[in-house]
């Protein structure tokens, strides 16, 4: 009887651990992905299909993918139907994969920047500026003909409650104001620094065109005044506007910097005319796949890898942007087919968004940021894919802000792609790229772009799927793949 009566007591004791373990591995988190199985999924990222898609991205027929055309259009149904083939899932409230908002949109018929002789320049004549060489007018910006002096206002902030007024002592009035890209080292100028808010300050200074000085590149703003030209110059052709001073933009831009202020007349005269197309309001959408995670406890958390789909359009021609953002795009398309062979998910959910409307100030990531999909309320990690079509490595811009982000990324290229660069820097300042609105709520969010290469013909027709490096994409994809998943499983 007491060998019985001692079985039985250990057979229950032994159910009892049995029954308790049961319940612990069920509250407890389900192992992620293994390196090895994350590594096979790694290796279906090839640069031969990489490039095939950047070919598709580029072809003619989407008219350089400008957001609101029919060209962008195609190319959000192309990357929809590839999503849908891959089994990615749409989100909840997205059941067609679109997000879909509105913006803006005009375009450029006709446009020219003519420099006039300066007063006692003798034999002097007018003189073309180059489109492409010299500047470029905004594609999306506002249009007008304006006959008048070049009035030089720092970096064009009307920003006096906060100690800067770069208007002050001038009157712009019926002028071309010319502002530098850029802002002090130090103060906290978010509400000031964006083009779109040095245009609206220079027409409410009553400014009759504004020149940015940066680079003369096909390039987009979202207008705001519509009788407000604008345009961009090269810091060669503005050196010319400022020679009457013997000045330089190098000199005003380290005066500038350390928190000087600097205005006034040119005593240069340009004839600035712009002609747009009629504005309209349009619909487009950014395009949303998920591969759901696996851990109940973090539903709703989620790691978003992103790029922009949209181009400049085919002003004054086709411009493909086959490394701005074909390259991010095709590589953030190879990184979820991947990611969907996985047959263990990570546990929180990857959501892979390709952005509309970049070019026109960051408008689809601003939109998603502010409207994520329903059931996705936490981002925990932003890795958005910028111009990935050329170099031998990757700059994380924000890596030494996240360095959990960092840390991941250097894991995932020593594992999936070795000997593939990898450097990091701080994000200070204008935020260029679709990492910005989601840093600016908060969220630890990165940029990443290809380094130690050139980026050839960056927003012209020079653009071609014929400069991009292939490779890059490949061991470029290879690592985010890794570092996404690591952070959404929560683990080095």
């Amino acid at each position: 009887m007491t060998g019985r009566t001692g079985v039985r007591g250990k057979t229950g004791a032994l159910a009892v651990l049995v029954a308790s373990a049961v319940i612990l591995t069920r509250s407890l988190p389900a192992a992620g992905p293994s390196d090895a199985e994350i590594g096979k999924a790694a290796s279906g990222i090839t640069a031969a299909s990489a490039l095939q898609t950047v070919e598709v991205l580029t072809a003619p027929g989407l008219q350089g993918r400008l957001s609101g055309t029919e060209g962008y259009r195609k190319a959000a149904d192309w990357v929809v139907s590839e999503v849908r083939k891959a089994g990615l899932r749409p989100a909840d409230d997205l059941r067609d994969y679109r997000q879909p908002f509105t913006h803006g949109l005009g375009g450029v018929e006709s446009a020219s920047l003519t420099l006039l002789p300066a007063e006692g320049e003798k034999d002097g004549k007018p003189t073309e500026a180059e489109v492409l060489k010299d500047w470029s007018p905004m594609v999306n910006g506002g249009s007008g003909d304006v006959t008048a002096e070049v009035v030089f206002v720092g970096y064009g902030f009307d920003a006096a409650a906060q100690g800067r007024d770069d208007y002050a002592g001038v009157d712009v009035k019926g002028k071309v104001v010319l502002v530098l890209r850029g802002e002090p080292e130090t103060g906290e100028w978010k509400e000031h620094r964006s083009t779109i808010a040095r245009t609206l300050a220079a027409a409410r200074k009553g400014a009759a065109g504004l020149l940015l000085v940066d680079s003369p590149v096909i390039s987009t703003n979202v207008g705001i005044s519509r009788d407000l030209p604008e345009a961009m110059v090269s810091e060669a052709f503005a050196d010319r506007l400022l020679g009457g001073k013997k000045l330089t933009v190098a000199e005003l831009k380290k005066f500038l910097s350390r928190g000087g202020t600097a205005s006034f007349g040119t005593g240069r005269t340009i004839r600035f005319a712009v002609k747009g197309l009629p504005w309209r309001e349009v619909t487009t959408h950014n395009v949303v796949a998920v591969l759901p995670g696996t851990d109940a406890s973090a539903k709703g958390e989620y790691v978003l890898v992103g790029a922009h789909l949209d181009h400049i359009g085919d002003w004054p021609r086709l411009n493909p942007g086959a490394d701005d953002n074909a390259s991010g795009a095709a590589t953030l398309l190879e990184v979820a087919r991947a990611a969907a062979t996985l047959k263990v998910r990570p546990r929180r959910s990857v959501v892979f968004v390709w952005f509309a409307a970049e070019e026109l100030g960051l408008r689809g990531a601003e939109h998603f940021a502010s409207h994520p999909p329903k059931g996705f309320e936490k981002c925990v990690a932003v890795l958005n894919l910028d111009m990935l079509g050329a170099g031998n490595g990757l700059y994380v811009a924000g890596g030494e802000n996240f360095p959990e982000i960092k840390a991941a990324m250097e894991a995932a290229r020593d594992r999936f792609a070795p000997g593939f660069g990898l450097k990091a820097g701080k994000i200070r300042g204008e935020g260029r790229a679709d990492h910005a609105p989601f840093f600016e709520k908060g969220i630890h969010a990165v940029s990443l772009f290809g380094s130690g290469g050139e980026h050839h013909g960056y927003h012209s027709p020079d653009d071609t799927v014929y400069f991009v490096t292939p490779k890059t994409m490949e061991s470029g994809g290879r690592t985010v793949l890794g570092a996404a998943v690591a952070l959404a499983d929560g683990r080095p």
